[in-house]
């Protein structure tokens, strides 16, 4: 298993002083594309010694399960690293690529609906740099998220959260998801939602 690293330091926030509060489960357990949408613009933290480090959301993929040939759980697959995915809406889905890059996933639905929304890219507090986390590789090893983190709860009460502020409504584009030309007809569904006034953005759309 792959320990976990500490947070940058210079992810340091306190979501309450900025109003920030944190969904319900019913929040998760929506569409997967209105999760994905919704998700842009919230922050995804974890707590270490009692301070809080994370980023603001600019980037998300919805993936669709089983009928969805770009999801990890295409066509029923259910195996040990996938099993995450089965879990109730707000579960933490991590994933290794090319076994240095862990990427971070929200799950969505209710149990045994193997869909989920990937963690493309986020923007840290002020002073922290505008890339830091600009791509899902970038975003888990600033915040220390690794495959020890795969399945964790982010609506119960552990160290990593989801926080949102219902006032904040980010300009949100949509494109097809990044890295999934295999995919069949998949790879052009319109599927990936970013904020469109920020610079941690990974990727300009196609």
């Amino acid at each position: 298993m792959i320990a976990n690293k500490r947070p940058d330091s210079r992810l340091d926030f306190d979501p309450r002083a900025m109003g920030l509060a944190e969904p319900s489960r019913a929040f998760y357990r929506r569409p997967t594309v209105a999760v994905a949408r919704a998700l842009v613009g919230a922050w995804i933290a974890r707590r270490v010694r009692g301070r809080w480090y994370g980023g603001r959301i600019v980037e998300t993929e919805a993936y669709l399960g089983p009928g969805d040939r770009a999801a990890h759980s295409w066509g029923g697959r259910r195996t040990e690293r996938v099993e995450p995915m089965y879990a109730e809406g707000g579960h933490l889905y991590v994933f290794l690529v090319y076994g240095m890059h862990h990427c971070a996933n929200v799950v969505t639905r209710a149990a045994g609906v193997p869909e989920a929304v990937l963690l493309r890219a986020a923007e840290g507090p002020a002073g922290a740099p505008a890339r830091l986390m600009a791509g899902p590789g970038k975003l888990c090893a600033a915040l220390g998220i690794t495959v020890a983190d795969s399945g964790r709860d982010l609506a119960g009460e552990g160290p990593i959260r989801i926080f949102a502020r219902r006032s904040r409504r980010p300009d949100i584009g949509i494109s097809a998801r990044i890295g999934v030309d295999y995919a069949g007809e998949a790879k052009d569904w319109p599927l990936r939602f970013y904020d469109r006034g920020s610079a941690a953005v990974s990727r300009l759309v196609r």
